[in-house]
Protein backbone atom coordinates (compact mmCIF):
# COMPACT_ATOMS: atom_id res chain seq x y z
CA UNK A 1 0.00 0.00 0.00
CA UNK A 2 2.76 2.50 0.75
CA UNK A 3 4.12 1.49 -2.34
CA UNK A 4 0.82 2.56 -4.25
CA UNK A 5 0.53 5.65 -2.12
CA UNK A 6 3.83 6.54 -3.24
CA UNK A 7 3.45 6.03 -6.62
CA UNK A 8 0.54 8.21 -6.71
CA UNK A 9 1.85 10.94 -4.96
CA UNK A 10 4.19 10.98 -7.88
CA UNK A 11 1.85 11.06 -10.41
CA UNK A 12 0.22 13.95 -9.04
CA UNK A 13 3.41 16.04 -8.34
CA UNK A 14 4.21 15.20 -12.52
CA UNK A 15 0.40 16.19 -13.16
CA UNK A 16 0.25 19.33 -10.77
CA UNK A 17 3.49 20.33 -12.44
CA UNK A 18 2.98 20.36 -15.70
CA UNK A 19 -0.59 21.54 -15.03
CA UNK A 20 1.21 24.57 -13.33
CA UNK A 21 3.36 25.16 -16.37
CA UNK A 22 0.38 24.63 -19.26
CA UNK A 23 -1.77 26.97 -16.93
CA UNK A 24 0.59 29.96 -16.72
CA UNK A 25 1.18 29.68 -20.49
CA UNK A 26 -2.92 29.21 -21.11
CA UNK A 27 -3.47 32.73 -18.86
CA UNK A 28 -1.38 34.17 -21.18
CA UNK A 29 -2.00 33.05 -24.27
CA UNK A 30 -5.61 33.97 -23.38
CA UNK A 31 -4.84 37.49 -23.61
CA UNK A 32 -2.97 37.33 -26.96
CA UNK A 33 -4.77 35.36 -29.08
CA UNK A 34 -8.19 35.73 -30.25
CA UNK A 35 -11.04 33.43 -29.57
CA UNK A 36 -10.96 33.04 -33.49
CA UNK A 37 -7.44 31.85 -33.78
CA UNK A 38 -8.35 30.05 -30.48
CA UNK A 39 -11.03 28.02 -32.35
CA UNK A 40 -8.86 27.78 -35.47
CA UNK A 41 -6.16 25.59 -33.23
CA UNK A 42 -8.63 23.80 -31.98
CA UNK A 43 -10.52 22.49 -34.85
CA UNK A 44 -6.99 21.40 -36.26
CA UNK A 45 -6.59 19.44 -33.33
CA UNK A 46 -9.45 17.53 -33.69
CA UNK A 47 -7.61 15.38 -36.67
CA UNK A 48 -4.83 15.36 -34.79
CA UNK A 49 -6.20 13.81 -32.17
CA UNK A 50 -8.50 11.28 -33.61
CA UNK A 51 -4.90 10.09 -35.99
CA UNK A 52 -3.05 10.15 -32.95
CA UNK A 53 -5.24 6.97 -31.58
CA UNK A 54 -4.38 5.06 -35.37
CA UNK A 55 -0.87 6.32 -34.90
CA UNK A 56 -0.36 4.53 -31.23
CA UNK A 57 -2.86 2.04 -32.16
CA UNK A 58 -3.03 0.32 -28.82
CA UNK A 59 0.72 -0.36 -28.55
CA UNK A 60 0.92 1.75 -25.06
CA UNK A 61 -1.65 -0.37 -23.99
CA UNK A 62 -0.42 -3.80 -25.13
CA UNK A 63 3.02 -2.83 -23.54
CA UNK A 64 1.50 -2.18 -20.32
CA UNK A 65 -0.95 -5.05 -20.03
CA UNK A 66 0.77 -7.72 -21.89
CA UNK A 67 1.56 -10.83 -19.14
CA UNK A 68 4.97 -11.81 -20.59
CA UNK A 69 6.97 -8.37 -21.38
CA UNK A 70 9.70 -10.14 -23.54
CA UNK A 71 12.62 -8.14 -25.06
CA UNK A 72 11.28 -9.65 -28.57
CA UNK A 73 7.92 -7.69 -28.23
CA UNK A 74 9.16 -4.61 -27.18
CA UNK A 75 11.43 -4.15 -30.39
CA UNK A 76 8.03 -5.69 -32.11
CA UNK A 77 6.48 -2.89 -30.47
CA UNK A 78 8.77 -0.64 -31.28
CA UNK A 79 8.55 -1.45 -35.14
CA UNK A 80 4.83 -1.27 -35.03
CA UNK A 81 4.77 2.10 -33.78
CA UNK A 82 7.19 3.56 -36.36
CA UNK A 83 5.66 2.30 -38.78
CA UNK A 84 2.30 3.44 -38.09
CA UNK A 85 3.60 6.68 -36.71
CA UNK A 86 5.19 7.79 -39.85
CA UNK A 87 1.90 5.94 -42.52
CA UNK A 88 -0.48 8.69 -40.04
CA UNK A 89 2.30 11.07 -40.47
CA UNK A 90 1.93 11.37 -44.12
CA UNK A 91 -1.47 10.89 -44.53
CA UNK A 92 -2.06 14.07 -42.46
CA UNK A 93 0.13 16.14 -44.66
CA UNK A 94 -1.98 15.16 -47.65
CA UNK A 95 -5.22 15.51 -46.13
CA UNK A 96 -4.27 19.35 -45.06
CA UNK A 97 -5.42 21.01 -47.92
CA UNK A 98 -8.62 19.46 -47.93
CA UNK A 99 -9.20 19.95 -44.58
CA UNK A 100 -8.34 23.39 -44.83
CA UNK A 101 -10.83 23.91 -47.78
CA UNK A 102 -13.49 21.76 -45.79
CA UNK A 103 -13.35 24.85 -43.42
CA UNK A 104 -12.36 27.30 -45.40
CA UNK A 105 -9.60 28.71 -43.61
CA UNK A 106 -5.84 28.54 -45.41
CA UNK A 107 -4.47 28.32 -41.74
CA UNK A 108 -5.49 25.25 -41.01
CA UNK A 109 -2.96 23.39 -43.47
CA UNK A 110 0.08 24.90 -41.83
CA UNK A 111 -1.11 23.73 -38.34
CA UNK A 112 -1.50 20.33 -39.72
CA UNK A 113 1.80 19.97 -41.81
CA UNK A 114 3.23 21.24 -38.73
CA UNK A 115 1.73 18.29 -36.50
CA UNK A 116 2.74 15.93 -39.10
CA UNK A 117 6.22 16.76 -38.03
CA UNK A 118 4.89 15.95 -34.26
CA UNK A 119 3.45 12.38 -35.08
CA UNK A 120 6.52 11.73 -36.99
CA UNK A 121 8.97 11.52 -33.94
CA UNK A 122 6.70 10.55 -31.61
CA UNK A 123 7.01 6.74 -30.78
CA UNK A 124 10.60 7.95 -29.91
CA UNK A 125 8.89 9.06 -26.22
CA UNK A 126 5.60 7.35 -26.30
CA UNK A 127 6.63 3.54 -25.96
CA UNK A 128 9.25 4.75 -22.88
CA UNK A 129 6.03 6.13 -21.28
CA UNK A 130 4.66 2.56 -21.67
CA UNK A 131 7.70 0.93 -19.78
CA UNK A 132 7.39 3.28 -17.30
CA UNK A 133 3.88 2.95 -16.34
CA UNK A 134 4.62 -1.11 -16.52
CA UNK A 135 7.22 -0.57 -14.01
CA UNK A 136 5.46 2.36 -11.87
CA UNK A 137 8.85 4.60 -12.48
CA UNK A 138 6.83 7.79 -12.31
CA UNK A 139 9.82 9.65 -10.85
CA UNK A 140 11.01 9.51 -14.76
CA UNK A 141 7.61 10.17 -15.77
CA UNK A 142 7.91 13.19 -13.61
CA UNK A 143 11.27 14.70 -15.35
CA UNK A 144 9.82 13.99 -18.95
CA UNK A 145 6.38 15.46 -18.69
CA UNK A 146 8.15 18.73 -16.60
CA UNK A 147 10.72 19.07 -19.55
CA UNK A 148 8.01 18.85 -22.11
CA UNK A 149 5.55 21.29 -20.84
CA UNK A 150 8.38 24.01 -20.02
CA UNK A 151 8.98 23.23 -23.79
CA UNK A 152 6.02 23.63 -24.91
CA UNK A 153 5.03 27.02 -23.20
CA UNK A 154 8.04 28.22 -23.67
CA UNK A 155 7.82 27.93 -27.57
CA UNK A 156 3.80 29.16 -28.08
CA UNK A 157 4.60 32.16 -25.80
CA UNK A 158 7.67 33.24 -27.66
CA UNK A 159 5.70 32.61 -31.19
CA UNK A 160 2.68 34.44 -30.22
CA UNK A 161 4.41 37.42 -28.64
CA UNK A 162 5.85 37.23 -32.16
CA UNK A 163 1.84 37.53 -33.76
CA UNK A 164 2.58 33.82 -35.06
CA UNK A 165 -1.30 33.15 -34.04
CA UNK A 166 -3.00 30.33 -34.23
CA UNK A 167 0.36 27.98 -35.88
CA UNK A 168 2.20 29.14 -32.60
CA UNK A 169 0.51 26.74 -30.58
CA UNK A 170 1.25 23.97 -33.34
CA UNK A 171 4.77 24.56 -33.05
CA UNK A 172 4.56 24.44 -29.05
CA UNK A 173 2.77 20.96 -29.70
CA UNK A 174 6.45 20.28 -32.19
CA UNK A 175 8.41 20.86 -29.38
CA UNK A 176 6.74 19.73 -26.20
CA UNK A 177 6.86 16.00 -28.25
CA UNK A 178 10.61 16.40 -29.43
CA UNK A 179 11.52 17.36 -26.20
CA UNK A 180 9.50 14.42 -24.51
CA UNK A 181 11.24 11.83 -26.64
CA UNK A 182 14.78 13.17 -25.78
CA UNK A 183 14.18 12.71 -22.37
CA UNK A 184 12.58 9.71 -22.15
CA UNK A 185 15.41 8.43 -24.21
CA UNK A 186 17.97 9.95 -21.45
CA UNK A 187 16.07 8.22 -18.86
CA UNK A 188 15.73 5.10 -21.03
CA UNK A 189 16.41 1.36 -19.30
CA UNK A 190 19.87 -0.21 -20.36
CA UNK A 191 18.38 -3.28 -20.79
CA UNK A 192 15.65 -2.04 -23.65
CA UNK A 193 16.23 -2.81 -27.03
CA UNK A 194 17.34 -0.52 -29.52
CA UNK A 195 16.51 -2.00 -33.07
CA UNK A 196 13.12 -2.29 -33.81
CA UNK A 197 11.90 -5.15 -34.93
CA UNK A 198 8.17 -7.42 -36.41
CA UNK A 199 7.91 -11.04 -35.44
CA UNK A 200 4.89 -10.26 -33.11
CA UNK A 201 3.54 -7.72 -35.13
CA UNK A 202 0.57 -9.70 -36.21
CA UNK A 203 -0.77 -10.29 -32.32
CA UNK A 204 0.17 -6.31 -31.05
CA UNK A 205 -1.88 -5.09 -34.25
CA UNK A 206 -4.57 -7.68 -33.32
CA UNK A 207 -4.69 -6.14 -30.23
CA UNK A 208 -4.07 -3.07 -31.14
CA UNK A 209 -6.62 -2.85 -34.14
CA UNK A 210 -9.74 -4.07 -31.25
CA UNK A 211 -7.96 -1.17 -28.85
CA UNK A 212 -7.73 1.95 -30.69
CA UNK A 213 -10.71 1.59 -32.61
CA UNK A 214 -12.90 2.15 -29.54
CA UNK A 215 -10.29 4.92 -28.48
CA UNK A 216 -10.47 6.69 -31.81
CA UNK A 217 -14.33 6.52 -31.07
CA UNK A 218 -14.02 8.14 -28.18
CA UNK A 219 -11.74 10.51 -28.75
CA UNK A 220 -13.81 11.44 -32.24
CA UNK A 221 -17.03 11.70 -29.93
CA UNK A 222 -15.49 13.54 -27.26
CA UNK A 223 -13.69 16.18 -29.90
CA UNK A 224 -16.51 15.83 -32.61
CA UNK A 225 -18.18 19.21 -31.18
CA UNK A 226 -15.49 22.12 -31.88
CA UNK A 227 -15.14 20.21 -35.69
CA UNK A 228 -19.00 20.69 -35.80
CA UNK A 229 -19.45 24.10 -34.30
CA UNK A 230 -16.88 25.26 -36.54
CA UNK A 231 -18.54 23.93 -39.67
CA UNK A 232 -21.92 25.12 -39.02
CA UNK A 233 -21.13 28.13 -36.27
CA UNK A 234 -17.84 30.23 -36.25
CA UNK A 235 -14.25 29.47 -35.38
CA UNK A 236 -15.55 32.26 -32.79
CA UNK A 237 -17.63 29.60 -31.53
CA UNK A 238 -14.98 26.99 -31.38
CA UNK A 239 -13.27 29.36 -29.44
CA UNK A 240 -15.76 30.18 -26.59
CA UNK A 241 -16.96 26.23 -26.45
CA UNK A 242 -13.28 25.22 -26.23
CA UNK A 243 -12.37 27.32 -23.58
CA UNK A 244 -15.67 26.01 -21.45
CA UNK A 245 -14.44 22.36 -22.29
CA UNK A 246 -10.91 23.68 -21.63
CA UNK A 247 -11.91 25.19 -18.18
CA UNK A 248 -14.43 21.57 -16.96
CA UNK A 249 -11.33 19.31 -17.98
CA UNK A 250 -9.88 20.82 -15.10
CA UNK A 251 -10.52 18.46 -12.82
CA UNK A 252 -9.18 15.95 -15.16
CA UNK A 253 -5.58 17.51 -15.29
CA UNK A 254 -5.88 18.06 -11.59
CA UNK A 255 -7.27 14.88 -9.98
CA UNK A 256 -8.50 11.85 -12.63
CA UNK A 257 -5.42 12.53 -15.29
CA UNK A 258 -2.79 11.53 -12.12
CA UNK A 259 -4.74 8.58 -11.42
CA UNK A 260 -5.77 7.31 -14.82
CA UNK A 261 -2.18 6.43 -15.72
CA UNK A 262 -1.75 4.10 -12.66
CA UNK A 263 -5.33 2.50 -13.07
CA UNK A 264 -4.52 -0.17 -16.29
CA UNK A 265 -1.17 -0.71 -14.65
CA UNK A 266 -2.97 -1.53 -11.33
CA UNK A 267 -6.00 -3.76 -12.38
CA UNK A 268 -3.63 -5.29 -14.91
CA UNK A 269 -1.28 -6.22 -12.03
CA UNK A 270 -4.54 -7.34 -10.03
CA UNK A 271 -5.47 -9.59 -12.83
CA UNK A 272 -2.21 -11.22 -13.09
CA UNK A 273 -2.49 -12.25 -9.43
CA UNK A 274 -5.71 -13.49 -10.20
CA UNK A 275 -7.56 -11.43 -7.77
CA UNK A 276 -11.20 -10.17 -8.71
CA UNK A 277 -11.55 -6.42 -9.88
CA UNK A 278 -15.71 -5.91 -8.91
CA UNK A 279 -14.54 -4.49 -5.24
CA UNK A 280 -11.80 -2.42 -5.89
CA UNK A 281 -13.60 -0.77 -8.68
CA UNK A 282 -16.33 0.25 -6.49
CA UNK A 283 -14.11 1.66 -3.99
CA UNK A 284 -12.44 3.39 -6.83
CA UNK A 285 -15.36 5.21 -8.03
CA UNK A 286 -16.44 5.94 -4.62
CA UNK A 287 -12.56 8.14 -3.92
CA UNK A 288 -13.30 9.50 -7.40
CA UNK A 289 -16.69 10.84 -6.88
CA UNK A 290 -16.56 12.46 -3.57
CA UNK A 291 -13.52 14.84 -5.45
CA UNK A 292 -15.38 14.79 -8.87
CA UNK A 293 -18.72 16.29 -7.64
CA UNK A 294 -18.03 18.87 -5.71
CA UNK A 295 -15.93 20.39 -8.03
CA UNK A 296 -18.11 20.66 -11.00
CA UNK A 297 -20.58 21.78 -8.23
CA UNK A 298 -18.42 24.59 -6.93
CA UNK A 299 -17.60 25.39 -10.57
CA UNK A 300 -20.51 25.45 -12.08
CA UNK A 301 -21.71 27.93 -9.05
CA UNK A 302 -18.84 30.14 -9.65
CA UNK A 303 -18.63 29.39 -13.21
CA UNK A 304 -18.73 33.66 -13.69
CA UNK A 305 -15.91 34.77 -11.48
CA UNK A 306 -13.35 32.22 -12.44
CA UNK A 307 -13.88 32.67 -15.98
CA UNK A 308 -13.41 36.34 -15.61
CA UNK A 309 -10.87 36.06 -13.05
CA UNK A 310 -8.69 33.56 -15.39
CA UNK A 311 -8.87 34.49 -18.56
CA UNK A 312 -10.27 37.50 -19.00
CA UNK A 313 -13.88 39.62 -19.96
CA UNK A 314 -13.61 38.43 -23.51
CA UNK A 315 -14.54 34.93 -22.75
CA UNK A 316 -17.46 35.51 -20.84
CA UNK A 317 -20.07 34.26 -23.45
CA UNK A 318 -18.62 30.59 -21.91
CA UNK A 319 -20.01 31.50 -18.56
CA UNK A 320 -22.85 29.87 -19.06
CA UNK A 321 -21.75 26.88 -21.34
CA UNK A 322 -19.51 25.58 -18.31
CA UNK A 323 -22.07 25.72 -16.24
CA UNK A 324 -23.80 22.99 -17.98
CA UNK A 325 -20.77 21.46 -19.16
CA UNK A 326 -20.24 20.91 -15.54
CA UNK A 327 -23.14 18.89 -15.43
CA UNK A 328 -22.21 16.30 -17.93
CA UNK A 329 -18.36 16.06 -16.14
CA UNK A 330 -20.15 14.61 -12.87
CA UNK A 331 -21.66 12.18 -14.67
CA UNK A 332 -18.90 11.41 -16.65
CA UNK A 333 -16.73 11.12 -14.06
CA UNK A 334 -18.43 8.09 -12.67
CA UNK A 335 -17.46 5.75 -15.45
CA UNK A 336 -14.25 7.50 -15.89
CA UNK A 337 -12.14 4.13 -15.24
CA UNK A 338 -14.58 1.42 -16.97
CA UNK A 339 -12.97 1.28 -19.98
CA UNK A 340 -9.23 1.10 -18.24
CA UNK A 341 -10.76 -1.47 -16.03
CA UNK A 342 -12.37 -3.75 -18.89
CA UNK A 343 -8.92 -3.57 -20.82
CA UNK A 344 -7.03 -4.75 -17.64
CA UNK A 345 -9.54 -7.67 -17.44
CA UNK A 346 -9.05 -8.84 -21.12
CA UNK A 347 -12.31 -7.92 -21.97
CA UNK A 348 -10.68 -5.33 -24.47
CA UNK A 349 -13.88 -5.98 -27.40
CA UNK A 350 -16.22 -4.86 -24.20
CA UNK A 351 -14.44 -1.50 -23.92
CA UNK A 352 -14.23 -0.87 -27.85
CA UNK A 353 -18.10 -1.97 -28.35
CA UNK A 354 -19.56 0.57 -25.92
CA UNK A 355 -17.44 3.20 -27.39
CA UNK A 356 -18.53 1.76 -31.14
CA UNK A 357 -22.27 2.32 -29.46
CA UNK A 358 -21.85 5.34 -27.59
CA UNK A 359 -20.18 7.68 -29.91
CA UNK A 360 -22.41 7.91 -32.84
CA UNK A 361 -25.17 9.09 -30.77
CA UNK A 362 -22.94 11.86 -29.03
CA UNK A 363 -21.89 12.89 -33.07
CA UNK A 364 -25.82 13.04 -33.32
CA UNK A 365 -27.24 14.40 -30.41
CA UNK A 366 -24.64 17.37 -31.25
CA UNK A 367 -25.18 17.75 -34.60
CA UNK A 368 -28.74 18.35 -33.86
CA UNK A 369 -27.82 20.65 -31.35
CA UNK A 370 -25.59 22.59 -33.24
CA UNK A 371 -28.08 24.03 -35.33
CA UNK A 372 -29.43 26.11 -32.50
CA UNK A 373 -26.78 27.70 -30.26
CA UNK A 374 -23.98 26.79 -27.63
CA UNK A 375 -26.13 25.47 -24.94
CA UNK A 376 -27.99 23.12 -26.33
CA UNK A 377 -24.85 21.73 -27.33
CA UNK A 378 -23.60 21.53 -23.95
CA UNK A 379 -27.21 19.84 -23.19
CA UNK A 380 -26.58 17.42 -25.82
CA UNK A 381 -23.64 16.70 -24.23
CA UNK A 382 -25.13 16.10 -20.82
CA UNK A 383 -27.97 14.01 -22.30
CA UNK A 384 -24.49 12.43 -24.45
CA UNK A 385 -23.00 11.44 -21.06
CA UNK A 386 -26.15 9.74 -19.23
CA UNK A 387 -26.37 7.74 -22.42
CA UNK A 388 -22.48 6.60 -22.41
CA UNK A 389 -22.69 5.90 -18.55
CA UNK A 390 -25.70 3.16 -18.97
CA UNK A 391 -24.17 1.63 -21.94
CA UNK A 392 -20.41 1.24 -20.55
CA UNK A 393 -21.82 0.28 -17.30
CA UNK A 394 -23.48 -2.10 -19.22
CA UNK A 395 -20.60 -3.95 -20.30
CA UNK A 396 -18.76 -3.39 -17.21
CA UNK A 397 -21.22 -5.49 -15.83
CA UNK A 398 -20.56 -8.13 -18.34
CA UNK A 399 -16.46 -7.73 -17.68
CA UNK A 400 -16.40 -7.87 -13.76
CA UNK A 401 -19.93 -8.05 -12.76
CA UNK A 402 -20.63 -4.72 -10.58
CA UNK A 403 -23.31 -2.88 -12.52
CA UNK A 404 -24.29 0.95 -12.07
CA UNK A 405 -26.77 0.49 -9.31
CA UNK A 406 -23.64 -1.08 -7.07
CA UNK A 407 -21.35 2.36 -7.88
CA UNK A 408 -24.21 4.31 -7.36
CA UNK A 409 -25.49 3.25 -3.82
CA UNK A 410 -21.43 3.13 -2.90
CA UNK A 411 -21.04 6.83 -3.96
CA UNK A 412 -23.86 8.14 -2.06
CA UNK A 413 -22.03 9.61 0.81
CA UNK A 414 -20.04 11.89 -2.02
CA UNK A 415 -23.12 13.08 -2.92
CA UNK A 416 -24.22 14.45 0.48
CA UNK A 417 -20.06 15.92 0.65
CA UNK A 418 -20.90 17.47 -2.42
CA UNK A 419 -23.72 18.85 -1.11
CA UNK A 420 -22.28 20.30 2.09
CA UNK A 421 -19.33 21.23 -0.56
CA UNK A 422 -21.19 23.42 -2.23
CA UNK A 423 -23.36 25.41 -0.02
CA UNK A 424 -20.62 28.34 0.68
CA UNK A 425 -20.55 28.95 -3.16
CA UNK A 426 -24.56 29.04 -3.77
CA UNK A 427 -24.27 31.86 -0.91
CA UNK A 428 -21.23 33.75 -2.26
CA UNK A 429 -23.25 33.64 -5.51
CA UNK A 430 -26.78 34.81 -4.34
CA UNK A 431 -24.72 37.71 -2.34
CA UNK A 432 -22.32 38.99 -4.81
CA UNK A 433 -24.14 40.15 -8.03
CA UNK A 434 -22.15 38.54 -11.25
CA UNK A 435 -20.35 41.17 -14.28
CA UNK A 436 -19.68 43.57 -11.20
CA UNK A 437 -15.74 44.08 -12.70
CA UNK A 438 -14.38 42.19 -9.23
CA UNK A 439 -14.39 38.42 -9.28
CA UNK A 440 -11.57 37.43 -6.98
CA UNK A 441 -13.49 38.54 -3.86
CA UNK A 442 -16.31 36.26 -4.53
CA UNK A 443 -13.97 33.54 -5.98
CA UNK A 444 -11.72 33.25 -3.24
CA UNK A 445 -14.41 32.77 -0.81
CA UNK A 446 -16.51 30.91 -2.33
CA UNK A 447 -13.17 28.43 -2.50
CA UNK A 448 -12.12 28.86 0.44
CA UNK A 449 -15.96 27.80 1.64
CA UNK A 450 -16.50 25.15 -0.51
CA UNK A 451 -12.94 23.43 0.91
CA UNK A 452 -13.92 24.10 4.81
CA UNK A 453 -17.55 21.94 3.63
CA UNK A 454 -15.93 19.35 2.21
CA UNK A 455 -13.66 18.32 4.78
CA UNK A 456 -16.35 18.85 7.20
CA UNK A 457 -18.97 16.69 5.14
CA UNK A 458 -16.11 14.13 4.83
CA UNK A 459 -15.61 13.46 8.67
CA UNK A 460 -18.95 13.88 9.48
CA UNK A 461 -20.41 11.14 7.29
CA UNK A 462 -17.51 8.97 7.85
CA UNK A 463 -17.11 9.19 3.93
CA UNK A 464 -13.78 6.34 3.50
CA UNK A 465 -11.64 9.32 1.60
CA UNK A 466 -11.23 10.07 5.34
CA UNK A 467 -8.47 7.60 5.44
CA UNK A 468 -6.88 9.17 2.64
CA UNK A 469 -6.55 12.77 4.24
CA UNK A 470 -5.25 11.01 7.84
CA UNK A 471 -2.92 8.55 6.01
CA UNK A 472 -1.43 11.94 3.87
CA UNK A 473 -1.34 13.64 7.57
CA UNK A 474 0.66 10.60 9.28
CA UNK A 475 2.81 11.01 6.61
CA UNK A 476 3.26 14.67 6.59
CA UNK A 477 3.82 14.83 10.17
CA UNK A 478 6.26 11.59 10.67
CA UNK A 479 8.13 13.24 7.64
CA UNK A 480 8.50 16.38 9.70
CA UNK A 481 9.34 14.68 12.97
CA UNK A 482 12.16 13.16 11.61
CA UNK A 483 13.37 15.95 10.04
CA UNK A 484 13.42 17.43 13.51
CA UNK A 485 15.25 14.60 14.72
CA UNK A 486 17.73 14.82 12.06
CA UNK A 487 18.20 18.78 13.10
CA UNK A 488 18.54 18.00 16.87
Amino acid sequence: MSHLRKSIGLSFVAQYVELIIHFFGVLILARILSPNETGTYSVAAFLMTVMHMFRDFGVVQYIIQERDLTREKIASAMGVAIVLALAVATVLAACSSQFANFFGNPAIRNILLVMALGFAVSPFGSLLIGIFQRDVNFKAILYIRTVSALCHVAVALTLAFQGYGAISLAWANFAGILSYGIVANLLRPKNLPWMPRFNNARTILSFGGISSLGNAANIAGTNMPDLILGKLMSMSAVGYFSRATGLVMLFTRLISGALLPLVLPYFSQMRREGRDLAEPYQQAVEQMTVLSWPFFAVLALLAYPVVHALYGAQWDASVPVVQVLCLAGAISSVGMFATQVMVANGAVRHSTVSQLVVQPFRLVAVLIAARHDLITVAYALVVSECFALLVVSYYLHRAIGIGIFHVLRASRKSLLVAAAGSLAPLLVRMYFPEHDGHPWPPLLLGMFGATVGWLLAIFACNHPFGEQIHAILRMVFQRKDSDDVGVR
